[in-house]
């Protein structure tokens, strides 16, 4: 697929999840995201708290905690979705921090600035749309770039980390919670749009994922990473996976399931 088409199969997916309030990543039900939540790394108190309402199942970690966010910083989320992240770097920036999501889903960036007013957070807090490929953001203007679940949506992630690393002041840094692969998914399996939203078609392997960050010029690169299979298996129950599913088998899919795993990664622009 090009990368035009990437993004409209893409945007289309999300948009649909921001009107049904569902997740790729899990069932539509509050109580699986509040589950999923849990499960790739947040604490009870930002599960049930201010940010509850913004949190749609989407992530595959928690790059706020990953970050160590300072107060007075400045953020930028790529693909910030219905503002989770936000709501919860808010809290951790204060009063003179500034948190800035980027998203491309207009229906995404509707909720979360209702989510950021409803919580509080809406002289601190902004959400622009746009590409991660393009950043609507100075240059050396941010203290740390997150992103949570998204840059794998990417058809150009070499373009992504070199965005990340152009918006970054010198000595910011970068965390980053997404998916990737410890080998290349099969082609029939790999060209189902639904994988794409699923998280995992546009998943790339290690090398190839830490190459991009490396080229874009980021250094002190770090990672720890962990199954995704629990995640995979609530993700075949969605209504996004029903084609693949019946093409190729849950079975074949799950077999897959080894190869799939959730990353956490930092990173310094120095």
């Amino acid at each position: 697929m090009g990368n035009e088409r990437v993004h409209d199969l893409v945007k289309s997916g999300y948009a649909a999840i921001a009107r049904q309030g569902g997740g790729c990543c899990g069932s539509t039900v509050a109580r699986t995201h509040e589950r999923t939540a849990s499960l790739v790394g947040y604490a009870e108190q930002d599960i049930k708290g201010a940010a509850a309402e913004a949190n749609l199942g989407l992530g595959c970690g928690n790059p706020t905690a990953l970050a160590s966010l300072k107060r007075g910083e400045t953020v930028v989320d790529l693909g910030s979705g219905a503002g989770f992240d936000a709501l919860l770097s808010a809290e951790k920036l204060g009063p003179e921090g500034r948190f800035i999501g980027v998203d491309m889903t207009p229906e995404m960036l509707e909720r979360a600035r209702t989510n950021a007013v409803n919580a509080g957070y809406a002289r601190t807090v902004e959400f622009r749309e746009g590409l991660i490929e393009n950043l609507p953001v100075a240059s050396d203007s941010v203290d740390v770039v997150i992103s949570n679940c998204v840059i794998n949506l990417s058809p150009d992630k070499a373009q992504v980390f070199r965005e990340a690393f152009r918006v970054l002041k010198p000595g910011g840094r970068l965390a980053v919670s997404d998916i990737v692969l410890s080998k290349p998914l099969p082609p029939d399996i790999a060209r189902f749009a639904e994988t794409w939203i699923a998280c995992v078609g546009g998943a790339l392997v290690e090398y190839e994922y830490f190459g991009h960050m490396r080229a874009a010029g980021f250094e002190n690169i770090q990672h720890t990473r962990k199954p995704a299979a629990p995640m995979l298996t609530s993700t075949l129950q969605d209504p996004i996976w029903k084609a693949a599913v019946e093409l190729v088998g849950e079975e074949r899919i799950m077999d897959l399931s080894d190869t799939v795993f959730s990353y956490s990664v930092t990173a310094e622009k120095r």
